[in-house]
This record gives structure tokens, sequence and C-alpha cells, in this order.
């Protein structure tokens, strides 16, 4: 079993028909997928019971600001844009196992201290499902 270091990872995004273009200065990326359950309860029973309900994904991920940013993915990242947005997060860019989903952009924030980088983080909500390639859980 392959383990995976955060520093080969990367960030893939597009809007529409734009091209799906690498996100420069990615600091680190998250995603969820979280699943609800519905309550099956009836009188009588000792134990709760459940059913499979509902899945949805959330992410998020920190870069770098970079004001040399490409088109497409300044483009992609602000959340006015009415497009849903393809994301794909790479554990290890070169074996490409990654995590693919459309996204809505909830909201992008810049942060600057007088002793550090200027920072954006961005977060998102999954629309649909997303596809997983060749992670193993």
């Amino acid at each position: 079993m392959a383990n995976y270091q955060g520093n080969n990872g990367q960030v893939k995004i597009k809007s529409g028909a734009d091209t799906l273009t690498a996100v420069a200065d990615v600091r680190s990326w998250s995603v969820t997928v979280t699943r609800e359950v519905v309550e099956n309860t009836a009188m009588g029973d000792d134990f709760r019971k459940y059913l499979k309900g509902t899945g949805s994904f959330t992410g998020s991920m920190d870069i770098v600001y970079n004001d040399s940013e490409t088109a497409v993915v300044a483009t992609s990242m602000n959340p006015d844009t009415d497009a849903a947005v393809t994301v794909e997060f790479y554990g290890d860019a070169a074996d490409g196992t990654k995590f693919v989903g459309t996204v809505i952009v909830n909201s992008f924030a810049v942060t600057a201290s007088y002793d550090g980088l200027m920072t954006a983080s961005v977060s998102f909500t999954g629309t649909g499902a997303p596809t997983v390639a060749g992670w193993v859980y």
C-alpha cells in the first residue's frame, strides 16, 4: 500500500467550457463526503434502526494568493460565477489518484499579515455525486 505526501498534491479547476487548469500555489486541500441517515425504528424494536439517506460533499483549499493566476482559475473561484465548477483534487499528481466533482464556490477569503504571505481560502459545496479514482478507503 502506498503512502502519500501532501507536497505531491494538486488541484485543477474549470468553469463551464474552460480548460481544466492547475491552481498555482496550493498549500492544502480537503474534501469531506457525508451520508445522511433516516431512522426507521418501529414500536417493539429494542434498538434504533436506520436506512441510508442522501449523500453530499464539501471541500476547501488554501492557496498562496497569486495575482498572476490564470483567468480560468480566477473566474472559477469567484463565488459570483453562475456556472457550476469542475474541480479535481489529486493526492499525488504523478499517479492520477484523484477526487472529482462539480461544485459551487461558497466563499473566497483573502488573508494578509505583516509577517507572512498573503493567502486565500476557498470553500466548495458539491452538486451531484463525486467520482473517486484510484483511492482505497
